[in-house]
């Protein structure tokens, strides 16, 4: 296989995964595009950032959070928080595929898990617990934590599709 096969490759790879981000922004964003379960939906674009960071490695993992953060803040006005967020867990999934854990299912729905869980809480603290809003353990209850589990359990279908598309686009050598 030659260098320019391979850039080309490369390229058409990661212009998938950018369209796979930009799709399931705009599912998470639009109300009535995905279902939701009793008001509570799914942030998408955490396990899918993790997923892609799990086979892109640190920087290029860092760099789909920042993109992914980036669609969710024009669509959420975030002032860059979810950018930053995405960001540090594309950066840190990356890295720890890279040093200490193992790219499959599993390893994406533990991290998925934890991303999701450490973004609802952070969010909740945030616009509840610091502005001492009333019934601030309800919407943890009600809203977040279930929102957590929603997200997880999406986790193995995103797994699944990014893995098609890095095995589609990936020599083995």
């Amino acid at each position: 296989m030659t260098i320019e096969t391979q850039n080309k490759k490369l390229i058409i790879r990661r212009i998938c995964l950018a369209l796979i981000l930009l799709l399931l922004s705009v599912l998470q964003n639009s109300n009535g595009l995905f279902p939701q379960f009793f008001g509570v939906r799914a942030l998408l674009l955490i396990p899918c950032v993790v997923c892609i960071a799990m086979y892109e490695r640190d920087v290029w993992g860092m760099l789909f959070g920042l993109f992914a953060g980036a669609l969710w803040d024009v669509f959420a006005s975030g002032a860059s928080f979810n950018a930053l967020f995405l960001l540090a867990v594309g950066f840190g999934c990356g890295s720890l595929i890279n040093t200490v854990m193992r790219s499959n299912i599993v390893t994406a729905t533990l991290l998925s898990f934890i991303s999701s869980l450490l973004y609802n809480v952070i969010y909740w603290i945030f616009h509840f617990v610091i502005p001492q809003t009333d019934s601030t353990a309800f919407m943890l209850l009600r809203y977040y934590l279930p929102c957590v589990l929603y997200t997880t359990v999406l986790t193995p279908i995103l797994f699944l599709i990014v893995r098609a598309i890095e095995k589609k686009f990936t020599e083995e050598y």
